[in-house]
């Protein structure tokens, strides 16, 4: 997406009042209105003192610029390159899905998100298995033990009781049910809201996720402990690890416990001792633990017990062996401003997104009065079989399906569209009953026609989406066009910059510089020595070559620097210190016999840059001279015409 952004000035996302729709430019037998000149020209100028005939003018002369080059492109046929229509259906695609989902929905979502995020909440729960695509039988079966659970639990019966008599999680069996403190995207949407929705110590009704149904309890609710950042030494014990192992843990966690409350460093600690080694080369460093996290419960809820960053655990026990944990920081939930953009990568692809999704599909619906004929749609209960299960299902070639099941706008879908779709789930996949295949697989049908249809006529029903889809498409000829004729080109022709250069060179000059060095003695002596002969005019390395004969630290250069003023501190700093001239070959030497340093200060008359110095703003302006003769060029090649009485019409 930058490629347009570099290109394109004014790429344009607000709607204007469309009502010039005369042509204002002709370029060959291309007719641009003077809608799309207002558009683009509205929002670069946004100066209501710039809405003058002489102010236009002078833009239209850049806009015919523009259009010539994209109108260049579409001659050579970059437009019709694979490349060229794979990026802009990516961007279309993207640009578009603002339009297709419920922008009130969308926002309602963030902010119960967000609302959610502030609190952990501890619950627990009962669950019935039941796969999403189960037969009404075994559905009705799940549905009629879940039932029984919730009535014992009105009774007053024992949740926990009920959790090791019922429940088919058998992560949390062993847990009484519990799954500890959970926030918001720990766990299934349908999950999660319920969790939310229910009151500290109630349970709720019986609901139904991907997983079957459920019954949770709600036992604590928190303020959000965010994020914390921990290390931990650790002592393994093995599973069907012996007494006296498990005793020799204890007893080693022990000391390394008392001797970092009496202050060692904790890391150290770590490094030495823990049998974690992943970690413990890190100074035991974990990193960042959240709630509902990766870490085991018993784990987290001693993390989450720190209060004081610095503060270090009591020595915990879980099933791998033996811990101590060090809180090292803490952050807790930003404000909604600075994580929504997060928020809204969280809840992308999601089933909070499907909630928007649905609430347009329902709108579209209405605006196009979309119908369903249910007998026509019934027929494929006994067209669909078994055998699309294992992707092997083949639709009978006699059969005539014509008839209308689904009627929108001005479309009209038929049996053979809704085969064709249904074309994408025959494949290898877990069983299911067919009336409930059919009629998800249909329902997901007619949001898909509708959404599709939608998309394709976002150009006809918003003015704006149509002219930021041209400008896109625009933007992209123009980036490919001018790396061909301009950016690549100026790289790539050496011959054509050196060129450019010898005709320009005298543009490209260095100011006054000063070569500056200050050398270090060993001692007087040294500096004595070394000063005579910088005076004769001695070379630098005969002069390093004498001096440092016997040792080779007796002379050395401390600083050195060649630069113009106002570049380089040192280069100001000495010109200021010596009052140096601006005077071309002019030299002085000043020795030190504070600190024993000598500095050498030549004084380089203007002169012209080579090629190399000064590559990178010659090959700038050779971009820009080719972009001109190419102007000129395109200019000469087409006819342009201007309607300026139109023009005169857009002043205000």
């Amino acid at each position: 997406m930058k490629k347009v952004f570099v290109l394109l000035g004014f790429i344009v996302f607000a709607s204007l009042s469309f009502s010039q729709t005369k042509v204002l430019l002709e370029i060959d037998n291309e007719k641009i209105t003077a809608d799309e000149f207002l558009h683009i020209y509205k929002k670069n100028n946004t100066n209501s003192n710039a809405m003058t005939v002489q102010a236009m003018e002078d833009y239209l002369d850049l806009f015919i610029n523009f259009k010539l080059k994209v109108h260049e492109a579409e001659i050579l046929g970059f437009d019709t390159l694979k490349s060229f229509k794979n990026e802009l259906a990516g961007y279309r695609g993207q640009l578009a899905q603002p339009y297709l989902t419920d922008k009130k929905v969308e926002e309602d979502i963030l902010a119960e998100s967000y609302e959610r995020m502030k609190w952990d909440v501890e619950v627990s729960h009962i669950l019935i298995k039941c796969e999403q695509n189960a037969s009404e039988k075994d559905t009705l079966k799940a549905w009629n033990k879940i039932n029984e659970v919730y009535k014992k639990l009105n009774k007053g019966e024992n949740f926990e009781k009920l959790v090791e008599n019922y429940s088919e999680d058998e992560g949390s069996l062993k847990t009484k049910g519990s799954l500890g403190y959970r926030t918001v995207f720990n766990l299934v949407y349908e999950f999660e809201s319920v969790m939310y929705e229910t009151k500290v110590g109630d349970f709720s009704k019986p609901f139904r996720s991907r997983f079957g149904y459920h019954i949770l309890k709600v036992t604590d609710k928190r303020p959000a402990k965010g994020k914390y950042k921990v290390a931990h030494i650790m002592m393994i014990t093995p599973e069907g690890s012996s007494s006296n192992l498990k005793q020799k843990a204890e007893n080693k966690i022990t000391e390394v416990y008392e001797k970092a409350l009496a202050g060692e460093d904790f890391a150290k600690l770590a490094e030495e001792y823990s049998e974690d080694r992943r970690t413990a080369v890190d100074g035991g460093l974990i990193g960042w633990v959240s709630i509902g996290g990766r870490m085991i419960k018993e784990f987290e809820d001693a993390v989450f017990g720190l209060e004081n960053i610095g503060d270090i655990s009591p020595i915990l026990k879980t099933n791998y062996g033996f811990h101590v944990i060090k809180l090292l920081d803490k952050e807790e939930i930003k404000d909604f401003d600075e994580i929504k953009n997060d928020l809204k990568g969280l809840i992308s692809n999601t089933a909070r997104t499907s909630k928007s999704r649905d609430a347009i599909v329902t709108t579209l619906k209405n605006e196009y009065n979309a119908k369903t004929n249910d007998e026509n749609v019934k027929e494929f209960y006994n067209i669909v079989t078994d055998s699309i299960f294992h992707g092997s299902w083949i639709v009978d070639e006699n059969l005539k399906l014509d008839k209308p099941i689904l009627t929108f706008a001005n479309q009209t879908k038929t049996q053979e569209d809704f085969v064709n779709y249904l074309m994408k789930f025959n494949r290898k996949q877990s069983p299911q009953d067919i009336k409930i295949f059919v009629d998800k697989a249909f329902n997901n049908f007619i949001s898909k026609m509708i959404l599709m249809y939608e998309e394709d006529i976002l150009e006809d029903k918003y003015i704006d989406f149509k002219y930021l889809i041209k400008e896109y498409h625009d933007g992209i000829l123009l980036f490919e066009l001018t790396d061909k004729f301009v950016w690549s080109k100026a790289i790539i022709d050496t011959a054509g910059l050196d060129n450019f250069y010898q005709k320009n060179k005298n543009d490209y000059m260095w100011d006054y510089r000063y070569e500056v060095k200050v050398y270090e003695c060993k001692d007087a002596k040294v500096l004595k020595s070394a000063a005579k002969l910088f005076n004769k005019n001695k070379n630098e390395d005969f002069i390093l070559s004498k001096l440092n004969k016997k040792d080779s630290s007796a002379l050395i250069i401390k600083e050195s620097e060649f630069a113009e003023k106002a570049v380089k501190p040192l280069v100001d700093s000495k010109i200021k210190e010596f009052n140096i001239t601006e005077t071309a070959g002019l030299k002085k030497i000043v020795a030190n016999n504070e600190d024993n340093t000598i500095t050498i200060i030549n004084v380089h008359a203007p002169e012209v840059k080579t090629l190399n110095e000064a590559k990178g703003i010659i090959t700038a302006d050779y971009q820009n001279y080719l972009e001109k003769e190419w102007i000129k060029t395109l200019r000469n090649k087409y006819k342009i015409v201007v309607h300026k009485d139109v023009l005169k019409t857009l002043v205000n």
